[in-house]
């Protein structure tokens, strides 16, 4: 994930609203892509307290600690998610969206688009089933294409754990799909 430019940062930390607003603009896709991992139907409201607590601590936000930007972010709207679950069973939405890998439309043969659906469905079904761990770990690699550091950061655990987390979401993912999951980045893993 990129990081946002010094200077917007800085920007940020002043108070400036155009400089927040293109903080939020940098990183609301995957901060909605988390939400949605692990918040399901309340992930638009989740990314929007996300972003207000971003707001309100901004300031304190120390650009030459340990954490970059992007991680802080990610903290604070994993650590609002697991607020709102705890209690509560996660409804999962997959962001898949409407674009395959290359960016082309979904405008084929309509059993295609059955097909399609019917693989949205059960991915859905069996993100929700992993337990929470595994499903913030997919989320972050995944979707937001973090390396393996960056989620052991992030999470504060160490990198074997993030592996074998990853590891066994994929497995469980490939026994309830009954085929192959796409391991996406093995060459960084």
């Amino acid at each position: 994930m990129s990081e946002l430019a010094a200077q917007m940062l800085e920007a940020c930390r002043r108070g400036e609203a155009a400089a927040f607003r293109a903080l939020v603009e940098h990183y609301q896709d995957r901060v909605f892509a988390l939400c949605a991992a692990l918040g399901g139907a309340d992930a638009e409201d989740l990314a929007q307290e996300t972003f207000m607590r971003v707001h309100r601590s901004i300031g304190g936000f120390d650009p030459r600690g340990p954490a970059r930007l992007s991680t802080w972010v990610l903290t604070i709207a994993r650590r609002l998610c697991a607020d709102r679950a705890r209690g509560a069973r996660l409804r999962v939405e997959v962001p898949l969206g409407n674009r395959d890998a290359a960016g082309e439309s979904d405008a084929r043969e309509p059993l295609d688009l059955v097909d399609r659906a019917r693989l949205r469905e059960r991915l859905r079904l069996a993100i929700g089933a992993l337990p929470e761990e595994q499903r913030l770990v997919v989320a972050l690699r995944e979707w937001d294409g973090l390396s393996y550091e960056e989620i052991a950061a992030l999470e504060r655990v160490p990198i074997g754990t993030v592996r074998s987390r990853l590891s066994r979401a994929r497995e469980a993912l490939r026994e309830a799909l009954g085929a192959p999951v796409e391991e996406a980045s093995h060459a960084a893993d």
